[in-house]
């Protein structure tokens, strides 16, 4: 696999200060040597295409590609952000370095289950059932089989941030989960048509999972909005948030021209329930789709009751997340309580069935 790594940042300075085994480097396909515990290589931005090199006291000018190349497997390297500042963050594999017209770009070539391990450790943490990571592994294993195309255009096939699947540090070397990927290895969700199965997740749908088409205005088959009890008592379940009045009519008013004027219509942008998920704030009519209410004032979901409280909006929502597809802390509470992991992928994605690496 291809996946592009640290794509929140636009990269200028790169250091390299853990190296786990033996890496060789190669600038422009020139050998650069052999990079081992002891050493530290930087990486400097300096202009479209080209990017400066420093490592084992030698400095190596207009750089456009660097290939760090492991010697063995399970070694790894550490990648901590100078300018932007970031936390080191370590990762297995190969690694193809471009500069690119305003940034220092980083691909991970890593083996599809080696990169699963580090998915299902950033997506669910270290102290799961082992069920559960089961059902992550082979959730995730269908969607980056489904998707390895999605950043085709970027040079890499997935990336490492929310939109794909998260993936922020290698494998700590937790059994539960190397075992649950090895245990399912190969294994995918096929969709009754013979695809791979759309195995959309996110945190926790509020009680009720959400159509696709109420976030991507497209009816994707497989997938349906249905209630789920398992995740509406865990910790990411319900929130509130406070929103100025000014701020909250200014939206409406000048991005979809709401009718300030007409008294009912103001009494309707105060007051809205939903019982079940809706697509549209208080009503289609008004063309108003939640989503990007949600995406202008960075809510959890959309899956929220609104009403006003003196000059202060107050909504109490459910959920965190598109709300599509598999619940995690749903599915997480299922695996607590003795479901195994066919069962709890039976129950988010009726329509498909579990099977080898290649669907039809």
């Amino acid at each position: 696999m291809r996946i592009g790594i640290l794509t929140d940042y636009q990269l200028k300075k790169v250091k390299i200060n853990k190296v786990i085994g033996n890496y060789h480097l190669f600038a422009d396909s020139v050998y650069l040597g052999t990079a081992n515990s002891a050493d530290i290589i930087d990486l400097v931005f300096v202009s479209s295409g080209k990017m400066n090199v420093q490592f084992k006291g030698g400095k190596y000018s207009s750089i456009k590609k660097l290939m760090i190349l492991s010697s063995f497997e399970e070694q790894a390297i550490q990648f901590t952000g100078t300018t932007p500042f970031f936390n080191g963050r370590s990762y297995e594999g190969d690694f193809e370095i471009l500069a690119l017209k305003s940034t220092i770009r980083i691909v991970n070539l890593v083996d599809l289950e080696t990169y699963l391990e580090g998915v299902i450790e950033s997506e669910s943490g270290v102290s799961q059932q082992y069920d559960y990571y089961k059902v992550q592994a082979i959730v995730s294993r269908t969607y980056a089989k489904k998707n390895e195309r999605k950043h085709a255009t970027d040079g890499f096939q997935l990336c490492d941030r929310v939109h794909c699947q998260v993936y922020h540090h290698k494998r700590s070397n937790n059994l539960q989960i190397d075992s649950a990927v090895s245990h399912t290895r190969g294994q995918i969700l096929c969709a009754l048509q013979g695809d791979y199965a759309p195995t959309y997740f996110s945190a926790n749908c509020g009680g009720q999972t959400c159509a696709p088409e109420q976030v991507w205005n497209e009816r994707i088959n497989g997938l349906h909005s249905f209630i789920d009890t398992f995740c509406i008592y865990t910790k990411q379940a319900n929130w509130k948030k406070y929103i100025p009045i000014s701020d909250w009519v200014s939206f409406f008013v000048s991005t979809y021209n709401f009718p300030i004027d007409d008294s009912a219509s103001v009494q309707l942008l105060y007051d809205f329930r939903q019982e079940e998920r809706q697509a549209f704030y208080l009503h289609p009519g008004y063309g108003i789709p939640l989503r990007d209410v949600r995406e202008k004032f960075k809510l959890n979901s959309t899956f929220f009751d609104a009403k006003k409280e003196g000059d202060t909006m107050v909504l109490v929502g459910r959920g965190f997340g598109h709300g599509v597809g598999l619940c995690q802390e749903g599915a997480m509470k299922m695996a607590r309580i003795g479901y195994s992991f066919d069962q709890i992928l039976g129950f988010y994605f009726p329509d498909a069935l579990i099977s080898q690496l290649i669907c039809k």
